[in-house]
């Protein structure tokens, strides 16, 4: 980062404007290949004022005035981007950007594809976007649709400040062409923030409020109508949750969908016309992928079918908070007792079968209750033999491959891939050839019309015979009772089998971890965790998984942290999701939240599955260390063992010294030893130093 506007704000906050300001001039600063043009961003700063100050510092060849040819514009930072220099477009006005859009959706959109991936276009054109300004026609338009539908155009829209410096940097560092959109009544919106800051990537959604009661989806300039009106439910007794989706392009589908199915009630919010809206296409995907968990119709509240009003009708044009509340209590139950069984009441409703046979999600064992559909293996029209895999799941312990049941033809598919699916829901269904086989692997209940074979007191399995007198003594002598693989098996053999993996290992004096723990009043777990997300930040490498069919490492951005807790009914591996983002405090609140909601059977579905890294702490088993399998698909996973009294030599005497000893389990894949031994060397020095791990 360079310096410029890099400013620590104070009690006065900083701007939106401030913040665009601020990345424009880092990113000039970082890259001599960025350049920012448009009409009067150079001399002038721009209408909103932007890019003051840019030319004065940099030059006007780097930041410039064009003529007032918006298709001209467009052109030229193609041509820009092609040979080489990344182009920062501004377009004065939402509907301004018109006249380029020849450009943007025949040329800007399709270079990459055009050249089979030879030729990137790193460029962004800034869009100040939407109403609330008092501004007339072609000034006020919300044009997100026309981008989002547009392939090849990444199409964001801050709602802060901060994601407003991050996302246009990540957009000027991207290598395609992304459509920015800046919600232009939120340009004095301010913030208590420190810049240069960096928040989530693209393609990932923000939880500006968490609720149970219901989902309500926005972007850009909505998102502050919507918890707007979120305030206002509470007061009602209403708990609602506000899901700001930043980027329309990629979507999260993940976030959204998981938020859907907590709450089991949508409404999308924007200031868009509803008519073939960016709402529309997310409440098409929220009941493709969550109608068993939807208790009522999604319902939108958009701009109205007409073109942009004058100044005076505005706000009655925009979707204000009455309305998004009145559409709250349209989708809501209107009595305490009704949202007390919603709460409560979360069997879904369970489509049509169709004709055939229907596959429906085993029991996977260990008080396991669903699964994510991770990847079909098989499409509606294949023909499937018996004990063919179908279809891999991941549980909150493995993952874990399907073998069908039956033989015969697909006839339907009755989940997508990402959707979380329950047990005894459907998966698939196959018109027959020939009887069924038993599904063997992991457990089974009477509902899934199977039966284990359960061993007789003769010896025989039922159902399979009676054992005659002239049997083999020995054979006789060896029968038991049998007992079905669980859901870890599979995830066992596929990553022993599938994964090079290579433990090394170090012993460490704890004296100073311990003393740690009891100066800050801590659990051990959190130092170990803080430790290990440092090391991680120093050794990104091991926070990743590798793509064998296209034969690439990826780098995971985020660090979402297993850990392994112990409860009456086993070992279970709670996943704290953003761990890198949290401060210690928080870190240490969410590791005691999450295990006790381990150890109640409660855990949410976000936070069984997802890990990308593992802390496993083998001392509450009173074991030394292990040479664990990794949990596929991570690729990395640290082992602590228990703490006991060792001699040591300290200083050049020998002393009884607290002892623990720490392995790391690491797919040689994604880093060779030196790297691998780098990290353990790292989380070693963070838990011996004198002081414990670093607390910030």
């Amino acid at each position: 980062m360079t310096a410029g506007m890099t400013s620590k704000a104070g009690n006065s906050g900083t701007a939106m404007a401030q913040a665009l300001n601020a990345a424009l001039r880092d990113a000039l600063g970082a890259d001599e290949r960025v350049v920012v043009l448009g009409e009067d961003v150079g001399r002038l700063g721009g209408v909103f004022r932007i890019t003051a100050g840019l030319a004065d510092t940099f030059g006007d060849r780097r930041c410039f005035d064009t003529p007032v040819s918006e298709a001209g514009i467009a052109g030229l930072a193609i041509g820009m981007a092609m040979v080489g220099w990344r182009p920062v477009v501004e377009m004065q006005f939402d509907a301004f950007a018109y006249p380029a859009f020849e450009q943007i959706a025949s040329h800007m959109a399709k270079t990459r594809n055009r050249t089979r991936g030879a030729l990137a276009l790193p460029l962004v054109v800034r869009v100040p976007y939407g109403g609330g300004i008092g501004g007339v026609e072609h000034h006020s338009d919300s044009s997100e649709a026309y981008y989002a539908h547009t392939a090849g155009l990444k199409v964001v829209t801050p709602a802060t400040p901060a994601d407003a410096y991050s996302l246009l940097r990540e957009a000027i560092d991207d290598p395609d062409p992304v459509v920015f959109l800046e919600p232009k009544r939120h340009y004095w919106t301010k913030e208590d923030l420190e810049l240069p800051v960096r928040t989530e990537p693209f393609g990932t959604a923000a939880i500006r409020r968490s609720g149970s009661d219901a989902t309500v989806v926005a972007y850009g300039p909505s998102v502050a109508v919507a918890l707007d009106a979120a305030h206002a439910a509470a007061a009602e007794g209403l708990d609602v949750e506000v899901l700001d989706l930043r980027t329309l392009v990629p979507l999260d589908d993940r976030a959204l969908t998981a938020s859907v199915r907590r709450t089991g009630r949508c409404l999308v919010v924007h200031e868009a016309q509803g008519f073939a809206g960016v709402g529309a296409e997310i409440a098409a995907r929220v009941q493709e992928r969550c109608f068993d968990a939807l208790r009522a119709p999604v319902l939108r509240v958009t701009g109205f079918d007409i073109p942009y009003p004058p100044p005076l009708l505005e706000g009655a044009h925009l979707p204000g908070t009455g309305r998004v509340l009145d559409a709250l209590h349209r989708l809501l139950p209107s009595t305490e007792a009704e949202r007390r069984s919603h709460k409560a009441d979360l069997t879904p409703i369970e489509p049509s079968p169709a004709p055939g046979r229907t596959f429906r999600l085993p029991d996977l064992g260990e008080g396991l209750a669903e699964a994510e559909m991770l990847e079909w293996q098989v499409a509606v029209g294949d023909v499937v033999a018996h004990d063919q895999v179908v279809a891999e799941v991941e549980t909150a312990k493995s993952v874990v491959t399907l073998p069908s049941p039956f033989a015969g033809t697909v006839t339907a598919l009755h989940c997508r891939t990402g959707e979380v699916v329950r047990v005894d829901a459907p998966l698939l269904t196959v018109t027959e050839s020939g009887s069924g086989a038993v599904l063997t692997g992991y457990g089974t209940s009477a509902s899934q019309g199977w039966s284990r074979p359960t061993t007789t007191a003769g010896g025989s399995a039922s159902g399979g015979g009676t054992a005659t007198g002239g049997g083999n003594d020995e054979a006789k002598s060896q029968v038991g009772t049998r007992v079905a693989l669980d859901a870890s098996a599979g995830k066992f053999v596929r990553g022993h089998r599938d994964t090079p993996a290579v433990t090394i290992w170090a012993d460490a004096d704890a004296t100073a971890l311990l003393a740690a723990r009891a100066s800050r009043r801590t659990g051990l777990m959190p130092l170990l965790a803080r430790a290990c997300l440092a090391g991680l930040a120093a050794f990104p490498e091991l926070n990743a998984r590798v793509d064998a069919d296209r034969g690439e490492i990826l780098r995971l951005s985020r660090v979402h942290l297993g850990f392994a807790a112990q409860t009456e009914h086993g070992l279970v591996v709670p996943v704290v999701r953003d761990a890198d983002h949290l401060s210690p405090d928080g870190l240490a609140a969410e590791l005691r939240r999450l295990t006790a909601l381990a150890r109640r059977g409660a855990l949410g579905a976000e936070h069984r599955t997802g890990g990308t890294f593992t802390l496993n702490n083998y001392g509450v088993l009173d074991v030394d260390g292990a040479t664990p399998i990794l949990n596929h698909p991570q690729a990395a996973m640290l082992g602590v063992g228990r703490v006991t009294d060792r001699p040591w030599v300290v200083e050049g005497r020998l002393e009884v010294r607290k002892v623990v000893h720490v392995s790391l389990t690491f797919d040689h894949r994604v880093c060779d030893g030196g790297t691998a031994a780098g990290f353990l060397r790292h989380v070693l020095d963070d838990i011996t130093a004198p002081d414990g791990p670093d607390p910030r």
